[in-house]
């Protein structure tokens, strides 16, 4: 590499990843309120909890809207804080969710931001967790949390510089947490994390063995780099009982006057002071953090600082010479823990599981919201599966000088709010969730504005633009609704169809379109003519107002796409005066579909699936869909809990699944391309199972709606398989669609587990796949899903995962909400798709399903647009375009991907790097690999390369974290990885790697 270019691109795009220094700054750990070694410190955290959407949307709660829902307004609340700052220096704040703050920020005059910027360069405001929103843990995914921490943290950067750069994961609500957002944070460059929300069991014995605060691994591959500090907040993130000053709460305030006849100060500190000593015991070290806010708190801010000026007084004046109260934030509190800890020798216990599931008391399992909402959790999938491709499809449109960035911008911020623990959980109010869709299909539109334009510039043979080959274009968009077989573009006459693969390696894909022809003509590139199979819809879906649905399915096989590349193909449906449909009718009798190393059969008394054939390997397997009836509750007893949102718990009479039908109605269609099975289980329960003939998986596309309640209880809808294999009580689960944990039924390895709740206390999160393994026949079992899900292993060799909720009551935890979504005067319908796999264990069982879940996650994204004028003929198409574009000049390693690769700044890119596999998941993917990215963009030359913190906002060789080793003596770390040796980056297993890349375009 030309080493002029080299450095003079590093230092362009250092200006850019470095914030400007807006004035001289003492942020960070410099600018704490000291702490006195010998005595017991007590870190006040004013803090505000403002939820991104929850009893409110999002646009209600910024500017306090609704008030008949929650008495909130987070423009008042960042208003009032800056003004109470700027009154006195000692003060200190934090704010959390950018979303917000960047609502607020672009609505401030030049004065207020300059007066907020002083206020993070003196450490008074400063910024912990940093993303756009603070999200769930249990049902994200780890590309889309990463993706909106990149937003987040970029838009600090921009605003506040690099004082504004957190330190620190403030998780203090989510719903339990995953080893793999502890991984994230310390990928960060994080030097901790705190949260509130663990099983009450284990909340216990920590307390008494004084583990509240433990190293964290987060990924038992990465080693120390994986290593996150973390503690537990302190009996939730409330200020204590009778102390919150905000106008929301009415606690009596601190009267320091004497001759007042409500003059209390002495009695105040010392209720508070016994407070103080409770907590103490807790924590091994002379400091403890106290939160002083809550949700939506400090919109009157001056009320609540006033009163925490006359208690930090109140403690120097009576209790003074036992206690230091300062105001503080997490980063403050952290680092003085650091140093008592290095200091005194102090060890940390280790940590390698999860936080997973969280129970609040013996029959209150959070493991509903799992499941809950399960349309807006696909819905919420699809929007990271176009935002990768048109964050892609940008960065490619560059080489032309045009700029499509804007188009992707709310579609960046509406998922990042979506990744929020009150919206991907499913737990808002049913207003809000509306207005999550509304926002996000908004998004979806503004995303898609100058597609055609990209897709088009990338495929034409020149740049020569006239007329005659605007005029050939189409308007390509994606069809939203082919879920209910509509697709108004694949009814015409002629349409267009534009398949793109947001993978780094090329892949073939099955492409299905609803319609209503049965005869058409599909031309490939250079003219080749494609074969095709129509197949009848799952469903006729009348209910559905305002639009035609199809009668069939249209089935091509998109072969060999291009990694980071399209194909195109052209549609001409034929006559429709044919005799009859062109459908394989099914052969009487029979009932195996598939061939002798890939297939299934089917039970022909009972039509439901009997075995699978995978890999060779045959296996026993039942497919049933069942249910359990949902406990009915009035009140918050644990006893008389409810099932609902947040909540899955059995009705006590009924604590097991229940069949849905012990029979399907069948019709067996076989092809060329695909076979299938169309079950009719009951009136609101089908499937169809099919076997592809160019896959190695058995699908499974489940209709489930509107449910019926049984008896006056909630009904849970679960899709349960039942196999021969010996699991011996264990089953594995990813975490957040990386890694996989071990699940032992009825067993947690940090504290003794009690078995109130047998079917809700193994539920866990599944967000990729689910895996049976039988350790004697070397076998493996897995079904991957295509949203979060809830799932367990209840009995040995059986795997379910609940895919719809349907319930009766409110389950008490504040949403004040039934789960009972309705939709056209019914209860909503869900669809949905489960992959099985079979194959044997360290041979081709882990590839197998890490390609599929990378092939779910990221699948081929279909564009498609009606070609109606005679300007759209094929022959004009040919004339001026190509069919195929390849935005990578070869695929990378089977166990390598691009995770993100999208425009950052003028002449760069953000490029990451992911190595798929575990350490021993396979004999020759688990291994160290290195990557050659010479050449590798077909558009562009990179020009320079330097590796960052895992959000792109700080070089890596800056970043130096706080050390817990208290045999070392050095003051930090850094996360340093080996340096790029020209272009070649090395990946161990595991491994997630971030880069700034400068380029300049090639010749097209």
């Amino acid at each position: 590499m030309n080493s002029i270019i080299y450095f003079y691109g590093l230092f362009f795009i250092g200006s850019f990843v470095y914030s400007k220094p807006f004035d001289k700054a003492t942020c960070g750990y410099d600018s704490c309120h000291p702490v006195d070694p010998n005595k017991l410190n007590v870190h006040l955290v004013p803090h505000s909890h403002d939820d991104v959407g929850w009893l409110k949307t999002v646009d209600q709660y910024f500017y306090g809207r609704n008030i008949s829902y929650q008495r909130a307004g987070v423009q008042y609340i960042i208003d009032s804080v800056v003004h109470a700052l700027e009154e006195d220096p000692k003060r200190r704040f934090i704010q959390v969710e950018t979303a917000f703050f960047w609502q607020w920020w672009k609505k401030q005059d030049e004065e207020t931001r300059s007066t907020v910027r002083h206020l993070v360069n003196s450490g008074q405001l400063e910024i912990i967790g940093g993303a756009w929103s603070m999200n769930d843990e249990a049902a994200v995914n780890y590309q889309s949390v990463i993706d909106q921490f990149t937003l987040g943290l970029r838009t600090i950067n921009d605003t506040l510089g690099e004082c504004g750069r957190p330190k620190i994961g403030w998780q203090i609500d989510p719903f339990g947490h995953t080893r793999e957002m502890a991984s994230i944070f310390a990928q960060l460059g994080y030097d901790g994390v705190l949260f509130a929300r663990l099983d009450y069991r284990d909340v216990n014995e920590r307390q008494k063995g004084l583990n509240t605060e433990l190293i964290w691994k987060g990924n038992p591959d990465l080693g120390e780099t994986s290593d996150l500090f973390t503690s537990l907040i302190y009996r939730f993130y409330d200020a204590p009982a009778t102390f919150c000053w905000d106008v929301l709460c009415g606690d009596e305030p601190i009267v320091e006057d004497e001759e007042s006849p409500a003059y209390n100060v002495e009695r105040r500190v010392n209720q508070f002071h016994d407070y103080i000593l409770k907590q103490k015991v807790n924590y091994k070290t002379p400091n403890i953090l106290i939160t002083m806010g809550g949700d939506f708190t400090y919109q009157a801010a001056p009320m609540y600082y006033k009163n925490l000026d006359k208690l930090i007084k109140g403690f120097k004046r009576f209790k003074g010479d036992t206690i230091n109260m300062i105001y503080s934030t997490p980063s403050c509190y952290i680092k003085a823990v650091n140093d008592y800890a290095r200091s005194h020798n102090l060890d940390f216990e280790r940590k390698t599981d999860d936080f997973i599931p969280y129970a609040s008391d013996q029959h209150t399992y959070w493991t509903g919201y799992y499941t809950s909402r399960p349309n807006s959790k696909r819905f919420e999938r699809q929007g990271n599966n176009l935002l990768q491709v048109t964050k892609q499809l940008v960065a490619f449109e560059k080489t032309n000088k045009k700029d499509f960035n804007g188009d992707i911008t709310k579609l960046k911020e509406i998922m990042g709010i979506m990744q929020h623990h009150d919206a991907i959980t499913g737990t808002e109010k049913q207003h809000v969730a509306d207005d999550y869709v509304r926002l996000l299909t908004e998004a979806f539109k503004q995303a898609e504005n100058n597609i055609d334009e990209i897709i088009y510039d990338l495929l034409q043979k020149d740049f020569s633009i006239n007329k005659e080959k605007d005029n050939t274009k189409v308007h390509l968009q994606t069809c939203l609704l082919s879920n209910i077989t509509h697709c108004e573009a694949s009814n015409s006459k002629r349409f267009s169809i534009a398949v793109y693969n947001p993978l780094s390696r090329s892949v073939s894909h099955y492409v299905r379109l609803p319609v209503n022809s049965t005869k058409f003509e599909i031309t490939g590139s250079g003219g080749e003519l494609l074969d095709y199979q129509v197949l009848p819809s799952i469903d006729t879906f009348k209910y559905v107002q305002g639009i035609k649905p199809s009668l069939y399915d249209l089935v091509f096989y998109a072969k060999d796409l291009p990694p980071f590349g399209l194909k195109y193909y052209h549609v001409e449906r034929l006559s429709v005066n044919v005799n009859k449909p062109n459908l394989i009718q099914p052969e009487s009798g029979k009932y195996r579909l598939g061939d002798a190393e890939s297939g299934f059969a089917i039970n022909p008394s009972t039509g439901l699936l009997n075995s699978v054939t995978l890999n060779g390997e045959t296996v026993p397997v039942k497919q049933q869909f069942m249910f359990y009836r949902g406990a009915n509750g009035t009140n918050e007893n644990a006893e008389k809990r409810a099932s609902g949102a947040y909540i899955f718990r059995p009705a006590k009479d009924f604590p097991n699944a229940e069949l849905i039908g012990d029979k399907a109605e069948v019709k067996v269609y076989t092809g060329d391309l695909v076979d299938e099975v169309h079950e009719k289980i009951n009136d609101w329960v089908k499937q169809i199972i099919r076997i592809y003939k160019e896959e190695n998986y058995i699908e499974f596309d489940w209709l489930v709606g509107p449910i019926e309640y049984r008896d006056k209880l909630g009904v849970e809808v679960v899709s349960r398989f039942i196999t021969d294999l010996n699991s011996d009580n264990t089953f594995y689960t990813d975490t957040n669609g990386r890694g996989l944990i071990k699940r032992v039924r009825d067993y947690r390895p940090t504290f003794n587990y009690t078995n109130e709740e047998p079917v809700s206390g193994n539920y866990y999160p599944i967000t990729s796949r689910i895996v049976l393994k039988d350790k004697e026949r070397n076998l493996e079992l897995a079904v991957l899903n295509d949203r979060a899900q809830g799932g367990s292993s209840l009995h040995n060799g059986e795997l379910e995962l609940m895919v719809h909720r349907r319930l009766i009551n409110d389950d008490k935890f504040g949403v004040a909400e039934v789960l009972d979504e309705k939709e056209f005067g019914r209860g909503v319908t869900v669809r949905g798709q489960h992959q099985l796999v079979l194959g044997t264990s360290g041979k081709n069982a882990a590839a197998q399903q890490h390609d599929i879940a990378q092939r779910k996650l990221l699948a081929p994204w279909v564009f498609v647009g009606a070609a109606s004028s005679q300007d759209h003929s094929l022959e004009n198409f040919e004339k001026y375009f190509k069919f195929e574009f390849a935005g990578l000049t070869r695929s990378l390693p089977e166990n390598v991907q691009i995770l993100t690769l999208e425009t950052w700044e003028d002449n760069s890119l953000l490029l990451r790097l992911e190595h798929l596999f575990e350490s021993n998941e396979d004999p020759k993917l688990s291994e160290p690999v290195t990557v050659d990215l010479e050449g590798i963009l077909s558009l562009y030359k990179i020009t320079s390369i330097r590796e960052t913190t895992l959000a792109g906002n700080q070089w890596l060789e800056e970043n130096r974290r706080l050390d817990w080793n208290s045999k070392t003596r050095h003051s930090g770390r850094t996360l340093i990885n080996n340096l790029p040796d020209d272009l070649k980056i090395t990946l161990s297993p595991q491994q997630i790697r971030t880069f700034i890349i400068g380029v300049e375009s090639n010749t097209i």
